[in-house]
């Protein structure tokens, strides 16, 4: 069975929401690798993660971060996700951690072990960039007929951020025709994830707010974990969708 699990964020009810991701890890041999973007400061954001799995039982977490000052991965981080039993990729700066881990060959041992059965787990930025296709960045679209915000024009400040259109790129492909949106309703995501559909043309968007695990599996089964709420929409059409929302317990098929 493949499983993957998307938080909207690391937020109070991660520990609770992580039970179901360590225990298809295997529980208390659950080894498992937790993916970062590195910087000056990475380990401290360890310990968000590692602790509330062990004390949900799990052996071992194996923080992966690249080389010093390159976005390259060692031969023995590499060794490391071809043996652990579940993936994790945290959460920050999702242009960072696309060119890290999004690229051919760490992408490709990802799918591997993905279809080997092993978990994957991302949070706010891992979640992102879970799909074939991933936002990455922007909260703006400018067309040649029309020009209009997808966010709060606060959140992204051209003066500081520089280009603040909306972008998407090429995910993991562990889910297909689909694009992911996370914090959700505390960002005001729904005018994005329409725009990353009908940029990407995708049949799928996915909402999740910051407390809310959308747990998938086998691209066909969805169960819903956590507080709050997440949205599915489905596109007809060039500005044609469906919206469904769901709440904590709820179960459908795609």
């Amino acid at each position: 069975m493949k499983r993957v699990f998307l938080y909207g964020d690391v937020a109070d009810s991660f520990e609770a929401n992580s039970a179901w991701f360590v225990e298809a890890a295997g529980a208390r041999d659950a080894r498992i690798a937790l993916l970062l973007m590195g910087g000056p400061s990475w380990e401290r954001y360890v310990a968000r993660y590692r602790d509330p799995w062990t004390r949900l039982g799990a052996a071992e977490v194996w923080p992966i971060v690249p080389m010093e000052g390159m976005t390259q991965l060692s031969a023995e981080a590499l060794a490391c996700l071809r043996s652990c039993t579940g993936i994790f990729i945290a959460g920050g700066d999702t242009r960072q951690y696309h060119r890290i881990y999004a690229c051919p060959e760490v992408a490709a041992i990802v799918r591997e072990r993905h279809e080997a059965g092993v978990p994957f787990g991302g949070a706010s930025a891992g979640a992102l960039i879970a799909p074939e296709t991933c936002i990455l960045w922007g909260s703006k679209v400018t067309t040649a007929a029309n020009e209009f915000f997808l966010r709060p024009k606060s959140d992204l400040d051209p003066a500081k951020d520089g280009d603040v259109q909306l972008r998407v790129g090429k995910g993991l492909g562990l889910l297909r025709d689909c694009v992911v949106e996370t914090h959700f309703s505390e960002r005001g995501g729904f005018p994005r994830l329409v725009a990353a559909m009908e940029q990407t043309e995708s049949t799928h968007g996915f909402g999740i707010d910051e407390p809310i695990c959308l747990e998938i599996r086998d691209e066909i089964h969805v169960k819903v974990h956590g507080r709050g709420r997440a949205y599915v929409l489905r596109r007809s059409g060039p500005l044609r969708l469906e919206v469904r929302v769901l709440e904590p317990g709820d179960e459908f098929g795609i």
